[in-house]
């Protein structure tokens, strides 16, 4: 009979009968597992890209995190080299008058040349122009804080003796290299020697001790004779730093007037070839050591 209830489902009459069963059971819906949560074909499908997109979220999270410790760890390796070179390049010239873009173009050429090619390496540097502003803020707080410490001579990194070493002179070295090889001039001696930190130093280089002897040292890399004004300042250093002896160290000669100096204030002149042989006992008799 036509229109007869069918456990509780009432089927229509007529040729449509066959195609509303059959999709009533092709849609009928899935559970999700645990849950008796009904969804539905569209739905399961919906919900495996959102999976998916999540999966790539998390990934992508993972990778940039990635980006920046090995930022982070780059610029803690090389922090003591960025403070030497701020403080270099932020050194006001003999107007008096500090180039700015000095600094700036130091910062481009250490992004470049170290941060942006070891996430290129390890295939993080799509991550760069979103870390690039964090990581100049970075490099501005470490060496701040850096500088803000205390004026005793910083403590090397592990290694970093071995890795500043430079055992060979050349004329074209800027100041901060000529220092790091006149204090492995000073190593061969047998001095526990180490360069200060610029913006800290009061006039002294390099610190060295031997047998709890100190000896403050002013390294000069010129063209021409170095005046007394180098005297004057390590003379100063050496009060400052409570040290036994005080030296000028140069490449070049030292002017009469800073001669004259020198030897009145007990401070010694010395050409860096005279650093690998240089004893305590080298300067008690002899003020001036430098022979021009």
């Amino acid at each position: 009979m036509a229109g007869k209830p069918n456990g509780g489902y009432f089927s229509p009459p007529g040729p449509f009968s066959h195609a509303i069963h059959h999709k009533v059971a092709t849609s009928s819906p899935s559970f999700l597992p645990g849950h008796g949560i009904a969804i539905l074909p569209a739905d399961f499908l919906l919900l495996v890209f959102f999976l998916i997109l999540w999966f790539q979220y998390r990934h992508r999270v993972k990778r940039k995190r990635k980006a920046w410790q090995l930022l982070c760890h780059l610029i803690a390796r090389h922090q003591y080299t960025l403070v030497q070179r701020q403080q270099t390049c932020l050194t006001e010239d003999h107007y008096g008058v500090v180039d700015h873009k000095c600094w700036q173009k130091e910062l481009d050429y250490f992004c470049q040349s170290i941060l942006l090619n070891c996430l290129m390496q390890e295939n993080l540097a799509e991550f760069w122009p979103s870390l690039q502003q964090r990581t100049l803020q970075r490099i501005k707080r470490v060496t701040k804080l850096l500088l803000k410490q205390s004026q005793d001579p910083i403590p090397l990194p592990p290694n970093a003796a071995e890795g500043n070493t430079i055992r060979r002179f050349s004329a074209n070295m800027d100041p901060l290299d000529y220092e790091r090889f006149c204090a492995s001039l000073l190593r061969q001696a047998g001095w526990q020697a180490h360069p200060t930190p610029p913006g800290a130093d009061q006039g002294a280089d390099i610190i060295a001790e031997q047998n709890n002897v100190r000896l403050v040292v002013q390294c000069k890399l010129y063209s021409r004779p170095v005046g007394n004004k180098a005297v004057q300042e390590i003379f100063t250093a050496r009060q400052h730093r409570q040290a036994h002896y005080a030296a000028v160290v140069s490449n070049a000669g030292y002017t009469r007037p800073a001669r004259q100096l020198a030897h009145a204030t007990g401070v010694h002149l010395l050409h860096h070839s005279q650093l690998s042989t240089l004893g305590i006992m080298d300067l008690q008799p002899h003020p001036d050591l430098f022979r021009s």
